[in-house]
């Protein structure tokens, strides 16, 4: 089986036909048996050996099927040759000196990310290695210009994807490099989520964290939690990395409960409801979509299943009321605050001693 952990290189710039190639020898094929198990023409099966078609989602789909490796590892291979030899157009980053002047150095060697170099060419071999690309084409298709595309394709949350998001990005997935994760399951996703209410009550992320891992882990999913650099809006993305492994990340940009929970609920949706849309990007300040919108009620009712909403709608504005319902729906009184101050019941400046509040150590 076609391993995607040994193709992780990025100086890639041959053709993905040409790993095709290297597959088909060990295995003693022809081109005239590929092209059957792809269910294409001989003479369309020796274009892709020879890079002069084009693979896309089918494509990658089939040859997952034949070959082995994900198609998210197809997709990146041909996306990573056409980037070399035609790099993407009308991107907001033209070279490499503007690139490495638009992230956020500062925090980036504030939180450890990056030990940045003293001339100027080194900060530009950091800059690189830290994406994990050999050139700028490919930054620019990895992150830049597939997260604009995706963003406008599917008019998720957020529209635009500045630098220092993909700065953010980058390193929740060097942080969860390693992390170990079962074979993607919705079914088992959806099974923890009585779990993951019950550690809302849990006070310190020191506690609460390791157990989502665990948690997602068996759900196939990985998880990070990354403090967004200045410049970076989000608040949380949801996205399959390049083994095709599901990606949930987290910025705790509002350092509070009911933020931090709602917002894990919702990306939780997305996996479970809009599988198909990543990547998605989230950014509360702008505009919502019919899928943000849906994973919104996702998140509401997990918080408050249906079946007390009723009760809900009639707590008020008291303490114990609020602390005794959360206590029989099984949930953390911030998250219940939470919510019915967006349903307008509590003013924002009412109950907050109910939260619990966080806060970044460095």
């Amino acid at each position: 089986m076609l391993n995607d952990g040994i193709m992780e290189k990025p100086d890639w710039v041959s053709p993905p036909g040409h790993t095709i190639v290297s597959i088909l020898e060990e295995r003693e094929l022809t081109v005239e048996k590929f092209a059957h198990q792809i269910g294409r023409t001989t003479a369309i099966a020796q274009k892709i050996l020879d890079g002069t078609h084009v693979i896309d989602a089918e494509i990658a789909f089939r040859l997952t099927r034949a070959l082995g490796a994900s198609e998210a590892f197809w997709l990146a291979r041909e996306h990573d040759y056409r980037a070399i030899i035609d790099p993407p157009k009308n991107v907001r980053i033209s070279t490499l000196t503007e690139l490495l002047d638009r992230l956020p150095k500062s925090d980036m060697r504030k939180f450890g990310w990056v030990e940045w170099s003293r001339s100027k060419g080194d900060r530009i071999a950091d800059c690189l290695a830290f994406f994990g690309v050999s050139s700028l084409a490919q930054w620019q298709g990895r992150y830049e210009n597939a997260f604009q595309q995706a963003a406008y394709r599917r008019s998720v949350a957020y529209a635009s994807c500045e630098v220092a998001t993909t700065a953010w990005l980058r390193q929740g997935e060097i942080e969860t490099k390693y992390d170990e994760v079962e074979n993607w399951s919705s079914k088992v996703l959806e099974s923890q989520i009585p779990h993951f209410r019950r550690l809302t009550w849990y006070k310190s992320p020191a506690l609460f964290l390791p157990q989502l891992k665990k948690l997602f882990a068996q759900a196939g999913v990985k998880f990070a939690v990354v403090r967004a650099p200045r410049g970076c809006p989000v608040s949380g993305a949801v996205r399959t990395l390049l083994d095709g492994t599901p990606h949930i990340q987290l910025s705790f940009r509002y350092l509070s409960d009911d933020q931090f929970w709602f917002t894990l609920f919702h990306e939780i949706a997305h996996l479970l409801l809009h599988f198909d849309r990543m990547p998605i990007l989230e950014n509360r300040d702008v505009v919502e979509s019919e899928c943000e919108q849906e994973a919104n009620e996702f998140a509401s009712q997990v918080i408050v299943p249906m079946i007390h909403r009723e009760e809900f709608f009639a707590l008020g504005e008291s303490r114990f009321p609020i602390i005794n319902f959360a206590k029989k729906v099984g949930i953390a009184p911030g998250l219940i605050v939470g919510q019915l101050q967006h349903e307008g019941i509590v003013r924002y400046n009412q109950m907050q001693h109910l939260k619990r509040r966080f806060r970044w150590t460095c």
